[in-house]
């Protein structure tokens, strides 16, 4: 059986230097797309306004209000937490928030697709452009009570939030297509692995997925392997805490390990 038990802090950070020592850059990649990838996203120079979403994860890492929050991702169960804890442990660092908008930003997509929407913040990292149509998943209905806040207040209308558990919920899309779908909403192998061939079918050749913590555990390791080695799945780029896939039939299979 395998283990769904988050890795360690000291092991997490004895695989993060296996993956920095082990990573590449620009000058080892022959694939025009991943070269690209590289060049104008991973290492880009630019330097956007994000204070005004800064200024919402800030406001919720101190609000100390608690909140019923079901976690349907590893348990299933109803906890009443803090928000600010839980702000603390669900959401994505600034860094790989701006690093989620950059690619956004790069390949411009019209429609996207989130699965785990926790307070929002990432989402409004997602809505580079008000014309780009988002719709997010997440289980726990309070926790999209206060990602709704979020958007309100950073104006962002274009944003749909589905509640409940994403087994019943993925078929509210099932007729949709989207450009690029963000999985980060279970950290556990056979979900994972469930929603990615399901959400193929809302997919197209050019569509990005992208994976959160595919090191998050050995069972995200084993997920994440399973992914690479799947006929269809062309480029994958594994970036430690996240990961990006490509299931475009032009390009040439290729797994690359991405120092970022």
């Amino acid at each position: 059986m395998i283990d769904t038990t988050p890795y360690s802090k000291i092991k997490i950070t004895l695989k993060y230097l296996r993956y920095f020592l082990s990573s590449k850059g620009k000058h080892s990649v022959h694939s025009p797309l991943v070269y690209q990838f590289i060049t104008q996203v991973l290492n880009s120079n630019e330097d956007g306004n994000y204070s005004l979403a800064e200024y919402e994860r800030k406001r919720l890492q101190s609000d100390t209000t608690s909140i019923d929050f079901v976690d349907f991702g590893k348990s299933g169960q109803t906890f009443e937490k803090k928000i600010n804890t839980i702000a603390k442990n669900s959401l994505k660092s600034k860094k790989y928030a701006q690093l989620l908008r950059r690619i956004a930003q790069h390949f411009q997509p019209n429609k996207v697709l989130e699965l785990g929407t926790s307070f929002g913040i990432t989402t409004a990292y997602l809505a580079y452009d008000q014309s780009v149509d988002i719709t997010t998943l997440e289980g726990s209905e309070r926790v999209a009570q206060e990602a709704v806040q979020v958007w309100k207040n950073l104006k962002l209308s274009q944003i749909q939030c589905i509640t409940g558990d994403f087994d019943k919920t993925l078929h509210l899309v099932s007729q949709q297509s989207f450009d690029l779908i963000y999985l980060d909403g279970n950290h556990r192998c056979e979900p994972t692995l469930t929603y990615f061939n399901i959400l193929k079918k809302n997919s197209h050749k050019k569509t990005i997925f992208i994976f959160d913590d595919i090191h998050y555990s050995e069972s995200m390791e084993e997920a994440w392997n399973q992914i690479k080695q799947q006929p269809d799945i062309t480029i994958t780029i594994d970036l430690f805490f996240v990961g990006l896939v490509w299931i475009d039939p032009s390009l040439s299979k290729e797994n690359f390990v991405l120092r970022y």
